[in-house]
């Protein structure tokens, strides 16, 4: 115990270290925003967007509308965007903000753009842009016709270059927002600030200047984080229900005719409207963890969202950091603490793994949870510490503990099935003679006619053709948790539930002996051309109580089976001959395994007794569905057949055999019986429909 909680500090402590200097120079931050990305896309949908926003587009059918209706082509007369703001002038919306660029004057004339500032004054709460940029900026002072920024802390203008709007737009505008965005490393665009430092001004983001110009509460720039806000982005624009252009100047042209408008104006009132381009070519676009062509109008309208709804993503402070790479580093390296600790059955890092998944799957469903929850936990380097201390408890378990399985395994691997190699690692003391009594299902199986295959083949020949074959059928017995006993020649001897215990040992025994019979049908034609023979193979299973364990002496033994239940399944292997079956089972094994709910098919062949045994055992042949399928009809009029057998009722019985004997061996052999019962008539008073095996 001592050792293993001093293993778990020592790595806990060495990754966590590791971990966090490689956060801090950076080596995490791609892996970081790709796991942000993916929250932000999964999470989404569960934060609604806010009823206080309205979204106004000029969007293709926009266009197409105007330019049918009006004849207008692109770009529009300013008046158009005039009396959509008269239109929600009319409504008494809270503010209307455009996020379009008005630095050169209108192609239509100065009346055009007389006509359009005339509309914002008449309305007062227009927001227009302001546009900072080192190449494209033509001032490096603050515009005279241009309202101050609302927030200052003196008198000290900056130095950078801007774009501006014309003169007569920007007397009418009542607040200027900056839509200069600030995009991290990889250009994609996750955070944005309430303000825009200009010398002792500070000039509110496109997304907040809404806020004042409807004068609104607005945040104190001091207290805002250097970084930005982390944004909550919607997963499409068209979650905010955007209206397009055309439907807005529809319902205005409506209210000017006295007519009834397609949208009522008073549906804006005291909403903040965002007026933006959405035909294509037209609106600026950017990368954001939701796509790399978000509509650049949507990161404004979602601060403002975020601010109205106080939803803004809020990150953990760095001892949250410290304090999860440290957990997730002991939550690594424990689970093959543990498994040695308690010596977990099967292979150490095996079980260790699947915690460790699950521990992973665990904290991810946590990320995520969590970000829904609107907080920002890290990931990347809890998750690196994670799976870096896993790796080193690995590492150091197979130098410290994997000494002694190596010894074992290396020691035994010659004399025992890797089955029982595993259960000794688990259970050293197990090394002594002696056995115990289990219920097991028991698999013998026998190559038919070897002996006169063995007679025509060379030495090397037998032993590939022999080692071929066993290898198959030893491989499907090993997949499904048998273990082999031993080979005698061409025999195989094998069983389940022990040294591991398997509740449906007797499932697994008849899938097993089902899918040998297929492998062998699939490997057939090869074998025989190398036997130059036909080459088939019997199978008997049999489940019941014998005594499993260390058999031999004290400097050598064997790990095997003994008892009557081993017995009787060699037996049922040698009485397929009686029946020209290729594969039987035992009452016991077929009632066992169809209450595990074994697929498989059943065919009663026999009430049989065997050589060396009194009582009789009811015996069945098993099938696939497939092979049962179609012989459905044979095996049906066989069992009618058995029923007058086991009554004693021969004739009937005969007549039923005769008619399928050329399509069924069993019945076959049946016809004979009958036959023989016919010419001497047993005792009818004792007769119990008991077929009783002449040979082994």
């Amino acid at each position: 115990m001592k050792r293993f909680i001093f293993r778990t500090v020592v790595i806990s402590i060495t990754v966590s270290a590791l971990v966090l200097v490689l956060n801090s120079l950076g080596v995490f931050q791609r892996l970081e925003n790709i796991l942000y990305d993916s929250r932000m896309v999964h999470t989404a949908s569960y934060n609604r967007p806010s009823d206080e926003i309205a979204v106004i587009l000029v969007d293709q059918d926009s266009i197409d509308w105007a330019n049918q209706e009006f004849g207008w082509s692109w770009p529009w007369e300013r008046k158009a965007y005039g009396q959509i703001v008269d239109f929600f002038n009319l409504g008494n919306a809270a503010a209307v903000t455009f996020d379009v660029l008005f630095t050169e004057p209108s192609v239509f004339g100065p009346e055009d753009d007389a006509t359009f500032a005339q509309f914002c004054s008449d309305y007062g709460r227009v927001v227009q842009t302001v546009f900072f940029d080192q190449q494209h900026g033509n001032k490096t002072e603050w515009k005279e016709s241009a309202p101050l920024p609302p927030v200052s802390f003196g008198n000290e203008f900056g130095t950078e270059p801007m774009l501006f709007p014309i003169d007569e737009i920007s007397k009418t505008t009542a607040v200027l927002g900056s839509i200069t965005s600030t995009s991290d490393s990889d250009k994609t665009i996750r955070r944005a600030s309430a303000y825009r430092k200009y010398g002792s001004y500070y000039i509110p983001t496109l997304g907040l200047a809404p806020l004042f110009a409807a004068g609104e509460e607005i945040p104190d720039p001091l207290t805002e984080p250097k970084e930005g806000r982390y944004l909550r982005f919607q997963n499409s624009l068209e979650n905010y229900v955007p209206y397009s252009a055309g439907q807005i100047l529809q319902s205005y042209y409506a209210i000017q005719e006295g007519k009834e408008p397609l949208l009522d104006p008073k549906m804006f009132e005291d909403m903040y409207v965002f007026f933006g381009f959405y035909a294509p070519g037209l609106f600026d676009i950017c990368s954001t963890p939701i796509s790399a062509t978000y509509p650049g109008v949507g990161v404004h309208i979602t601060f403002l969202d975020n601010y109205l709804q106080d939803s803004f993503l809020k990150p953990s402070p760095f001892f949250v950091l410290v304090i999860l790479v440290l957990i997730s580093a002991i939550l690594g390296s424990v689970p093959i603490s543990v498994a040695e600790m308690f010596r977990i059955k099967h292979f150490n890092v095996f079980i260790a793994t699947l915690c460790f998944l699950f521990i992973c799957i665990f904290f991810v469903g946590i990320g995520y949870t969590s970000f829904a929850m609107g907080n920002i936990i890290p990931m990347v380097s809890p998750l690196s510490s994670l799976v870096l201390s896993f790796i080193v408890a690995v590492i150091v378990s197979y130098r410290q503990e994997g000494r002694q399985r190596r010894y074992i395994k290396a020691a035994f691997k010659q004399y025992l099935s890797p089955a029982v190699i595993d259960d000794l690692i688990s259970h050293p003391e197990r090394l002594s003679l002696g056995g115990t009594r289990r219920r097991i299902s028991i698999y013998f199986s026998d190559v038919q006619g070897f002996t006169s295959i063995s007679e025509n083949l060379a030495p090397e020949e037998l032993t590939a053709l022999l080692n071929d074959y066993l290898s198959a059928m030893t491989d499907i017995i090993l997949e499904s948790g048998g273990t082999i006993d031993k080979y005698e020649g061409d025999a195989i001897i094998a069983f389940w539930n022990a040294p591991v215990e398997q509740s449906d040992h007797s499932r697994r025994s008849l899938e097993a002996a089902v899918a040998c019979q297929k492998k062998l049908d699939e490997i057939r034609h090869d074998l025989e051309v190398r036997a130059k023979k036909t080459f088939k193979m019997r199978i008997g299973i049999n489940t019941g109580d014998a005594v499993v364990g260390n058999m031999g002496s004290r400097s050598r033994f064997d790990y095997t089976m003994l008892g009557d239940a081993v017995n009787l399944a060699s037996r049922l292997e040698g009485l397929n001959k009686e029946f020209g079956t290729y594969c039987m089972c035992s009452q016991s094994t077929k009632q066992e395994a169809e209450a595990c709910g074994i697929k498989l098919k059943f065919r009663e062949l026999a009430r049989a007794t065997v050589v060396g045994k009194k009582e009789p055992v009811v015996v069945y042949e098993p099938m696939s569905l497939d092979e049962y399928e179609k012989r459905q009809q044979i095996l049906r009029e066989f069992d009618k057949g058995l029923r007058y057998f086991y009554s004693g009722n021969f004739q009937q019985a005969k007549d039923i055999f005769y008619a399928l004997q050329t399509q069924d061996e069993v019945s076959s052999r049946y016809y004979l019986k009958c036959k023989e019962l016919l010419n001497s008539p047993p005792n009818m008073e004792s007769w119990k429909g008991i077929w009783i095996a002449s040979s082994k």
